[in-house]
């Protein structure tokens, strides 16, 4: 197993755990019958878009069309469509970046808000793990930079 595919592996599992804790914390109860605070929650949830949107590219470009982030090796390994693979990693890489940068921070600050663990730790779960994702993403994007 290699570098991009243990990258992979965390990726998948840190926005799965996201998801499972996310929906386990909106399903808990509140132990007064009050406003639960789920504020923090949703706003994780949805800075985490970007990172399932972004490894859905990875997947389509590096898995499936079997490509490289480098021009010339991208058009040995796949011909024409191998570059136009490319050509698209190339257009699409910053806007995934600077997305995901955003991400990371907007679920960091999410980790400060309410609601707090102990009684709330499913939703502190799941936003450490919104976390995780965006920091894998973005640890992910460093390393296929597109180059010519």
């Amino acid at each position: 197993m290699n570098s991009f595919d243990v990258h992979l592996l965390l990726w998948v599992v840190a926005l799965a755990l996201h998801l499972i804790f996310g929906i386990l914390a909106i399903r808990q109860k509140s132990e007064n019958g009050g406003n639960r605070k789920l504020g923090a929650l949703l706003v994780a949830g949805a800075a985490s878009v970007m990172s399932l949107v972004t490894l859905l590219v990875v997947i389509r470009v590096f898995v499936f069309g079997d490509t490289s982030s480098t021009a010339q090796f991208a058009h040995l390994m796949g011909g024409e469509e191998g570059m136009s693979l490319w050509s698209f990693w190339f257009h699409i890489y910053g806007a995934l970046l600077v997305g995901n940068l955003l991400a990371f921070a907007v679920s960091h600050v999410a980790l400060f808000f309410p609601p707090y663990p102990p009684t709330h730790w499913l939703s502190s779960a799941s936003r450490v793990f919104a976390v995780g994702a965006a920091w894998v993403a973005i640890s992910m994007l460093s390393h296929l930079v597109p180059d010519a």
